[in-house]
């Protein structure tokens, strides 16, 4: 019966992680797209500010603005290290979803938030392929 438990708890954190990948994964698709195939215009860094956490790490965020062509201004935030407060950079956007799809990657911009989201997906993708193997070996 324990072994039953333990089973279906592996498979509950297998499910929660694979979404969790696929999540990460869709968005640095997303992302990618904007890079590639989306508008460039001149963004600034509006707000820069700080959090700490559980931990006591402290936490830097980066609020971004830019003016789409059709003349709406637009915020989002998005991780870029070493960015002061009022910096100038390219923000890449598509049109069909300009504030979802907004990213400071890409040439002009920054690299910092693909690598993290590359680390993050190889993270999950490494648990997910981890308790995919345990749950195999509970289940035979």
């Amino acid at each position: 019966m324990s072994m039953l438990f333990l089973g279906g708890a592996v498979l509950v954190l297998l499910a929660t992680a694979g979404t969790g990948c696929g999540w990460l994964t869709w968005r640095l698709a997303s992302r990618l797209r904007s890079v590639f195939g989306g508008i460039a215009v001149e963004g600034r860094c509006v707000r820069r500010y700080s959090t700490e956490s559980s931990d006591g790490d402290t936490m830097w965020h980066h609020v971004h603005g830019f003016t789409t062509l059709d003349g709406q201004y637009l915020e989002f935030e998005e991780d870029v290290m070493l960015l002061a407060e009022g910096e100038k950079l390219t923000v890449r956007y598509r049109p069909e979803n300009p504030v979802r799809s907004a990213t400071v990657m890409g040439p002009g911009g920054a690299v910092v938030p693909l690598f993290g989201q590359a680390f993050a997906i190889l993270t999950t993708g490494f648990s997910l392929l981890g308790l995919l193997f345990l749950w195999l070996s509970l289940v035979q």
